[in-house]
């Protein structure tokens, strides 16, 4: 008789050699040993193949398969999946090893929560240590977060499989911010909950970020929150929908550039404090064309941490904010 697993692990992969290794190898080193890792290599085109091929763990499940996108790709894993419950795990991040075992156990024992996340460690792409994100635990709270933010690290989750495809699972409209919209519809519908001890740990490297990423992931968010709007006054999202593409091609509003600097504002910030001022500068020159908000705090670092020579050269580079005009009706879509 063949053995169905408790926990489905569902990882998409698309070119992650670099920190692919330690990904799976956090999750092969579980203290919790009864699951299936199933693995979606989505095309990659690096070495991501070759080494997931390297394991011989009967636990893994791995598809090569042609590039289908995030989205589409933990679908098709989960669809997959035999357990009764279902964890993600990111290619670039690394599950600390009591994870599954102390969320199987939280949701083993209050069976009214279908989905559970967890605080989460942040280190750069050298694995240094950067802070802890902590996130609200307990639904109420939740509830109330998430009408202005996601409370929910998407590689820290596990959810009920089940409950998961009776919402008919990611929606495969949503590219990017899939996972946000998926928690608005498990929130609405059930109790969900946070850890509130750091059992994941999330890797961010300053120099990924990516303009375009910004504003989608902005506007992704603020359409998942606006069709939730709309189911909450008992409403139909079709005619909703349509606007989707619009929504997209917008020019750059106000606010959003004051999102972008100050996300490029602290991806400086974390270059400065490893002495990475040529990476700082790269970045500098990239992100103050949108909008000067919150440069405050990248000036402050500069002082904090550097000499003034650094500073005045980053000034230099500010003066084309005040004297020339040329950004302030950029699209995003044209500087990507």
């Amino acid at each position: 008789m063949t053995h169905t697993p408790i926990v489905s692990i569902v990882m998409s992969v698309y070119n992650s050699e670099k920190y692919l290794q330690e990904a799976v190898d956090s999750i092969l080193n579980q203290t919790f040993k009864d699951f299936e890792f199933i693995i979606i290599n989505d095309g990659s085109t690096d070495r991501t193949k070759e080494i997931l091929e390297s394991y011989q763990d009967h636990r893994i499940i791995l598809i090569n398969q042609e590039n289908m996108g995030l989205t589409k790709s933990l679908n098709k894993g989960i669809s997959l999946a035999k357990g009764e419950y279902i964890a993600r795990q990111d290619a670039d991040d690394i599950s600390l090893p009591e994870r599954l075992e102390k969320q199987l156990e939280f949701l083993e024992r209050y069976n009214n929560i279908t989905l559970l996340g967890t605080a989460v460690k942040i280190i750069d792409e050298k694995g240094i240590y950067i802070h802890t994100r902590k996130y609200p635990i307990d639904y109420s709270s939740i509830r109330k977060f998430i009408k202005k933010d996601n409370p929910f690290s998407h590689g820290s989750v596990m959810f009920r499989r089940k409950c998961f495809l009776e919402m008919g699972g990611y929606r495969e409209i949503f590219f990017i911010a899939q996972d946000y919209d998926l928690w608005l519809r498990f929130a609405e519908k059930y109790e969900v909950a946070n850890l509130s001890t750091p059992l994941y740990i999330r890797r961010f490297n300053p120099l990924s970020i990516s303009l375009k990423n910004i504003v989608l992931q902005r506007r992704m968010g603020i359409f998942s929150r606006q069709l939730a709007e709309v189911r909450e006054k008992g409403n139909s999202e079709t005619s909703h929908l349509k606007e989707f593409k619009r929504i997209l091609d917008d020019p750059l509003s106000l606010a959003e550039k004051r999102v972008i600097i100050a996300r490029y504002s602290y991806s400086v910030i974390l270059l400065l404090r490893q002495n990475k001022k040529k990476d700082a500068f790269l970045l500098i020159d990239e992100g103050i064309k949108y909008h000067p908000s919150n440069l405050y705090k990248l000036l402050f670092e500069t002082i904090k941490f550097f000499q003034l020579s650094f500073l005045l050269k980053i000034l230099i580079r500010l003066r084309f904010l005040f004297f020339i005009g040329k950004s302030e009706n950029t699209q995003y879509r044209k500087k990507s």
